[in-house]
């Protein structure tokens, strides 16, 4: 990715996770890193298919001490998950919530915007993912 597609990347994360200090570097054509305060928090693939371009952000959330692999994400573990979640985004306004009928994840949301998934991942345990669209971008200039 190039510095003006990492800046508007970096830009569009700061504004909807209300974090001034969230900013996105690339290491090839297709992957970046996300940070925060100079730390790598995440990884951020471009995708483009057909004319359409998307990125998707995938973080690790560390477990629970002591957790159980494949745990459901029950309400003290979404607590939990918020509490991480808004600690590594610097995103004090993030909230995460249940799932209809699910628990194998919740959705995560900054003030009312769906902004991604928390998953339960077999080899890396709680994982968010987040899709970000071009046109996403575009409505930042």
């Amino acid at each position: 990715m190039n510095a003006a597609e990492c800046t508007r990347l970096g830009a569009y994360l700061s504004k909807l996770l209300g974090s001034p200090t969230v900013s996105v570097v690339s290491k090839s054509a297709e992957e970046a890193d996300v940070l925060v305060d100079g730390k790598r928090i995440a990884a951020l693939l471009r995708d483009e298919d057909e004319g359409e371009l998307s990125y998707s952000i995938s973080l690790a959330v560390p477990p629970a001490p002591g957790a159980k692999r494949n745990a459901p994400i029950d309400d003290v573990e979404r607590a939990r998950l918020q509490g991480e979640l808004r600690k590594i985004l610097h995103a004090a306004d993030l909230d995460v919530r249940a799932r209809p009928r699910k628990t194998d994840s919740a959705e995560v949301y900054v003030h009312d915007e769906f902004v991604g998934t928390v998953s339960v991942d077999e080899d890396e345990g709680q994982v968010l993912t987040m899709s970000i669209l071009d046109i996403d971008l575009d409505s930042e200039e």
